[in-house]
C-alpha cells in the first residue's frame, strides 16, 4: 500500500514537472514570437515605403505608420487578440471623463511647452495626420498585439510587458554611430512609463482610439519643436553613475503614479453622493421611484 501510495506521488510530481517544463518552453516561444514581431514592426518603419514617393513632407513616414497600423490592425483580429474588446468607441461614463482628467496634464503639457512653430496650413495639416499616424500604428502594435497576446496571463502582466518591449523598440533612434548608452536607456525608461500609462487609459476608458489621439497628443513636439541645433562634441550630456541611473525616473514615477490612479478610478465604486447629486442633473436613469433612499443597494447606469 505504501509503496504504491509513493509510486503514484513520484509520478505526479513528474507530471507536475513536465506540465512547468512546458509551460516554460511555451512562455520561450511566446517570448521569442514577440520579440520577433517587434523587430517586424521596425523593419515596416525603415523599408516601406520604399525610397521616396515625392518630396513632401512627411508622406513617407505617414504611410510608414499607417501601414505598420494597418497590418497589426488586421493582425488583432486574425488571431483574435483579447484587446479587440477596445476597439470600439470609449465607454460613456464617469470613469471615463476622470481618466481624460487625470491624462489631461500629459497633452496640455506636450502642447504648450513645445516651440509650436507652425509654417503653411498644409504643413500643419500633414503634420497633425503624421502625429495621428504614428499614434495609431505603434498603438496597434503594443496596445494591440502585445498587450492583446499578453492578457490571458493577467492584466498586470500585460501591462508590464506590452509597455516594455514598448520601450526597447525605441531603441531603433540609436544605432551604430549615433549610439548612447545613457541616451538609451533614458529612452526606454520614458517610453516605457507612458506604455503604463496609455495602458491604463486605453482600460479605464474601454477603447484603444483614445490613446490613439493621446498617442498623438503627446507627441506634439515631434513635428512643432524647432528642430534641435547640432551638438558639439564637446558637449555631450557625460552623467556621472548615479545621475545618469536616476535621471529617466522622474518620468517613471510620474506616469506610472497616473497610471495606478487611473486604474484605481476605473475600480472604485463612486460615493452615494455622487449618485444623488447625478439624479439631480438627470444624468442617470433611475431604477426606483425613491432613488434617494436606497442608493445603498442599487445603483443606476449612467447614460
Amino acid at each position: 500500500m505504501g509503496l504504491l501510495i509513493i509510486t503514484k506521488l513520484a509520478t505526479t510530481l513528474k507530471k507536475a514537472r513536465g506540465y512547468r517544463n512546458l509551460s516554460r518552453i511555451r512562455h520561450l516561444r511566446l517570448g521569442v514570437c514577440l520579440v520577433a514581431l517587434s523587430v517586424f514592426a521596425l523593419l515596416i518603419l525603415d523599408f516601406v515605403p520604399g525610397g521616396n514617393l515625392n518630396d513632401a513632407k512627411y508622406l513617407n513616414a505617414t504611410i510608414s505608420y499607417l501601414v505598420l497600423g494597418v497590418v497589426f490592425y488586421l493582425a488583432n483580429y486574425l488571431i483574435g487578440s483579447q484587446s479587440l474588446e477596445y476597439f470600439r468607441l470609449p465607454r460613456v461614463h464617469v470613469r471615463t471623463v476622470l481618466a481624460l482628467v487625470v491624462a489631461s496634464p500629459f497633452m496640455i503639457q506636450a502642447i504648450k511647452f513645445s516651440d509650436n512653430v507652425y509654417s503653411t496650413p498644409e504643413i500643419v495639416i500633414r503634420g497633425v495626420i503624421f502625429l495621428l499616424a504614428i499614434g495609431f500604428g505603434e498603438e496597434m502594435v503594443c496596445r494591440g498585439l502585445f498587450f492583446g497576446v499578453i492578457r490571458k496571463f493577467g492584466q498586470k502582466k500585460a501591462i508590464f510587458v506590452s509597455s516594455l518591449l514598448f520601450g526597447l523598440m525605441h531603441l531603433n533612434h540609436f544605432v551604430a554611430s549615433d549610439w548612447d548608452s545613457w541616451l538609451a536607456y533614458w529612452r526606454v525608461v520614458e517610453t516605457f512609463s507612458f506604455g503604463l500609462l496609455a495602458c491604463a487609459l486605453m482600460i479605464a476608458t474601454r477603447s484603444i482610439w483614445v490613446v490613439v489621439i493621446f498617442h498623438a497628443i503627446c507627441d506634439w513636439r515631434v513635428v512643432f519643436d524647432k528642430p534641435s541645433p547640432t551638438t558639439d562634441v564637446g558637449a555631450i550630456w557625460n552623467p556621472s553613475l548615479w545621475e545618469g541611473i536616476t535621471s529617466p525616473l522622474f518620468a517613471l514615477f510620474l506616469q506610472g503614479g497616473y497610471a495606478l490612479l487611473i486604474l484605481r478610478i476605473n475600480r472604485a465604486s463612486l460615493p452615494n453622493w455622487f449618485y444623488r447629486l447625478a439624479l439631480k442633473w438627470k444624468l442617470v436613469d433611475p431604477m426606483m421611484h425613491s432613488f434617494a433612499s436606497s442608493v445603498t443597494s442599487t445603483k443606476p447606469n449612467f447614460l
